[in-house]
């Protein structure tokens, strides 16, 4: 889920839309300043034909990566990727004046680049997939009064992994479970495993033989027999960065082990740290097929990529990446290419 309030951090973002505005009629979209409306409440533009809120983040802020705060700026605009002429979007919000941050004058020294973010506060659910299992610190064995559904609030019963860190009252951990090793569909190479979180517990009583610990988190149905590893806090703020160019990777697989046929799913694919892929990096995925031209000729050919989405690096680990699909035109399957994000969005 993309969560579009907009938080007061954005505001040195705003500064650069007020910027862009004072000095609109001196750039190269001069013509653009006929679509602005000005009201007591701020400054709003009329989406024009097409307009993308690609193209209209670098005409106001000089640069284009920071399009997702422009979209949370209009929660009316449900889908990022479909603007229609006509639509009237917030540029910049006059309650905004006074409360973003100044730069500091530089003098003599090259101007920073500002860093804008993406935010989402599910991070703590994302699992990925790994080489080798991660270490585990108990098993959950029972929950108590044998309800069905373990959910946010119920008790359980955990026993600790013989010769791991022992177990304290207070601590947080996060519930999970692994699913069979996976392998590449076309080469049989190993992957990984993968690690489906399921939620959070805190140790309420430690006994002899078990713990005792309550769900202060469910990002799913918790299971008897899910595994405890340490609860560690992922920030929600995802700084945007530039895609890895010359990058070319594949999905592998949806977080839910199920087709996956819309935006808003998770998903992996075979590229990670070592490959230079990042949290916060855009990605376009293609639909590549294979086909016979000639019918008398026992001989396929691979046809020209068709970009069919877009995702966004959530998490990474050495080889693989734990992505959100953020745009489709269609279902994204295994074998899918993941490659830099187009310039252009024409």
């Amino acid at each position: 889920m993309v969560v579009k309030k907009l938080p007061k951090r954005f505001f040195l973002f705003s500064f650069t839309f007020i910027f862009c505005m004072l000095f609109l009629t001196f750039n190269a979209t001069a013509g653009i300043e006929e679509h602005i409306t000005r009201t007591e409440s701020g400054f709003y533009y009329t989406i024009q034909k097409g307009d993308t809120l690609w193209d209209l983040s670098h005409s106001f802020s000089n640069t284009p990566w920071v399009w997702p705060e422009m979209w949370q700026y209009n929660p009316q605009i449900k889908n990022p990727h479909l603007i229609y002429p006509g639509q009237k979007i917030l540029i910049y919000k006059k309650e905004w004046e006074g409360t973003e941050k100044q730069p500091e004058p530089v003098v003599e020294e090259p101007v920073q680049k500002i860093v804008t973010y993406h935010t989402f506060k599910e991070i703590d659910r994302v699992g990925f997939i790994r080489e080798k299992a991660i270490a585990q610190h108990g098993s959950i064995f029972k929950v108590l009064n044998d309800v069905v559904l373990i959910t946010t609030g119920n008790m359980v019963y955990i026993y600790p992994e013989p010769g791991a860190p022992q177990l304290s009252v207070g601590s947080k951990y996060t519930t999970f479970r692994t699913l069979d090793p996976i392998k590449d569909e076309e080469t049989n190479k190993y992957i990984g495993i993968q690690h489906l979180l399921s939620g959070v517990v805190e140790i309420t009583s430690v006994e002899a033989e078990f713990a005792i610990g309550k769900v202060i988190y469910s990002y799913r149905d918790i299971l008897i027999d899910d595994l405890l590893m340490p609860y560690e806090k992922r920030d929600a703020k995802i700084p945007i960065k530039e895609s890895k160019q010359g990058l070319s990777g594949k999905v592998i697989k949806g977080e839910e082990d199920e087709t996956i046929t819309a935006q808003f799913s998770f998903i992996f694919f075979d590229k990670g740290e070592i490959d230079g892929v990042e949290p916060g990096q855009f990605y376009s995925l293609y639909m590549q097929e294979i086909a016979r031209p000639n019918p008398e000729k026992v001989r396929d050919v691979t046809l020209t990529p068709h970009r069919i989405g877009e995702l966004i690096v959530l998490h990474t680990e050495q080889t693989t990446s734990t992505a959100l699909v953020i745009q489709s035109d269609r279902q994204i399957t295994p074998e899918n290419l993941v490659m830099p994000l187009e310039v252009s969005k024409n």
